[in-house]
């Protein structure tokens, strides 16, 4: 049960953890390698043993899908208290001892461009370069040849108002919005809104053309919500298409690793000399 959840959700590209009871002494609520799956959503699968065991572990789960890092619990369950890490106790009296290992399962993210002209172009080529997967949608096919993308994913070709059929997307999906034209990328823009699953929604644009889209979307109804960046990328100084795209692969990289934007550098010249 645990394991076909946990594929699909994989397939699917959603966050989850696999928890796993490493080991047991006295009476416990599960053995050695009961398991249970668990995903972003809180939809899980299997069980460690359900109780207060199990809620705990489950909230150190959500724990793990957010800064992406493996934990163990180890409980004590003799006498009254049940010890958790330092911070957290529980009671019961059922008297034995396990530890819960916890790793997160997080699905690889991937760019999906919309409009293959030329910031898509060296956008993909900047995804290639860190590896990450890339996919491009153009209703051009021309513009879609593979010697121009040799390590894109995929290269799908159709209408723009097809993108929901034609280009599976998942909650690892960071979309782009550079088509050729105002009125495709509105279809895109609306159409990448109402997919709740996408976890990034770029668009390139003046901010005038943007609020004109904005607007005339929330008048038919949709929700522009805060996975919109747009206009697109980091402000680090940028005109031609390759500087454009690599402002955008900041802006992604940022919010797939959960930086800061910040400088790394140290102010040496602001040090007095001969002190700290």
């Amino acid at each position: 049960m645990w394991l076909n959840a946990l594929s699909e959700w994989k397939a699917r590209g959603i966050p989850c953890a696999l928890l796993t009871v490493v080991a047991a002494e006295g009476p416990t609520p599960r053995g050695v390698g009961s398991k249970m799956a668990v995903n972003r959503d809180g939809e899980t699968a299997g069980s460690i043993g359900g109780g207060p065991v199990e809620h705990v572990s489950l909230e150190e789960a959500r724990k793990a899908m957010g800064d992406n890092r493996c934990r163990t619990l180890e409980f004590s369950l003799s006498g009254e208290g049940w010890r958790v890490t330092g911070e957290r106790k529980i009671r019961s009296l059922c008297g034995g001892r396990l530890s819960v290992f916890i790793e997160p399962i997080m699905p690889r993210p991937e760019v999906v461009i919309f409009g293959a002209g030329h910031i898509g172009e060296k956008l993909a080529g900047l995804c290639a370069v860190m590896g990450i997967p890339c996919r491009l949608y153009d209703n051009r096919k021309e513009f879609l040849a593979e010697r121009r993308f040799p390590h894109a994913k995929g290269l799908i070709h159709g209408d723009y108002a097809d993108l929901a059929e034609k280009a599976a997307l998942t909650a690892m999906s960071y979309c782009v919005i550079l088509t050729h034209g105002h009125e495709y990328d509105g279809v895109c823009l609306e159409l990448l809104l109402k997919n709740r699953d996408v976890p990034y929604i770029g668009m390139i644009g003046s901010p005038g053309k943007v609020k004109t889209l904005v607007d005339e979307i929330r008048s038919r109804g949709t929700e522009v919500d805060a996975r919109l960046y747009s206009p697109i990328g980091l402000k680090i100084g940028r005109n031609l298409p390759e500087e454009i795209a690599l402002s955008i692969m900041a802006e992604i990289m940022l919010l797939v690793q959960g930086g800061s934007g910040e400088h790394c550098r140290i102010r040496w010249h602001e040090k007095k000399r001969g002190g700290a």
